[in-house]
């Protein structure tokens, strides 16, 4: 039988799990993830409660995991939390624990992953991936990494208005067939004219 949990019930369960977690805080963002996640919480302990196992449940801790891993928590907060969130139910060794724990685990993982790749995107952004030449001219390493052409054409449009506000006129563009074809593009649409080398495996910038 589904069982109904009360706003006010609820409300007592996410702070009492909200305390526990803040016992294993061990770093300032954890504070504040703790702090920030009350109503991802609330819908976990709504779903724990009324439903028990299912998609739903597990799809809520991913999404719990997944705001931790975005925010810096640790990674002990992240492996204690839903542990906590027994306790604060009074669950003890419930069935959708250890489920509900890889799903946090997963979406936890899978925001620090999004993040290096991030950043590693942002490696390419202008100036980072340019060399002066002089006389208003530049060499640019098209080695950003994604296929998506959206995401190119968005990196070759922002290093070409970035160049073009420099007074760039000229530009010697090598990398990566795909990349340097939207920064050739982007380039002429702003009026800045390139010349490309052979494509050739490009050093990442530092």
């Amino acid at each position: 039988m589904r069982q109904v949990i009360d706003a006010t019930e609820q409300e007592t369960v996410v702070a009492a799990w909200c305390e526990r977690d803040h016992q294993h805080a061990v770093l300032p963002a954890d504070r504040e993830v703790i702090d920030g996640s009350r109503s991802i919480r609330a819908l976990v302990v709504d779903l724990a409660i009324s439903n028990g196992a299912g998609d739903e449940l597990y799809d809520a801790c991913a999404v719990l995991g997944r705001l931790m891993g975005e925010l810096g928590a640790s990674p002990t907060l992240a492996s204690f939390t839903i542990e906590d969130a027994c306790a604060a139910m009074g669950a003890g060794d419930a069935p959708w624990a250890a489920p509900a724990r890889a799903a946090v685990a997963e979406g936890f993982a899978a925001a620090l992953v999004e993040g290096v790749r991030r950043e590693g995107m942002h490696a390419w952004d202008f100036p980072s991936c340019t060399v002066a030449l002089g006389e208003a001219a530049l060499a640019i390493a098209a080695g950003h990494p994604s296929d998506d052409d959206e995401v190119l054409a968005a990196w070759a449009g922002h290093v070409a208005r970035a160049a073009a506000l420099k007074g760039v006129r000229r530009a010697v563009i090598a990398g990566n067939e795909r990349a340097r074809t939207a920064l050739v593009e982007a380039l002429a649409f702003v009026g800045i004219e390139t010349k490309t080398s052979l494509p050739h495996p490009f050093p990442s910038p530092g």
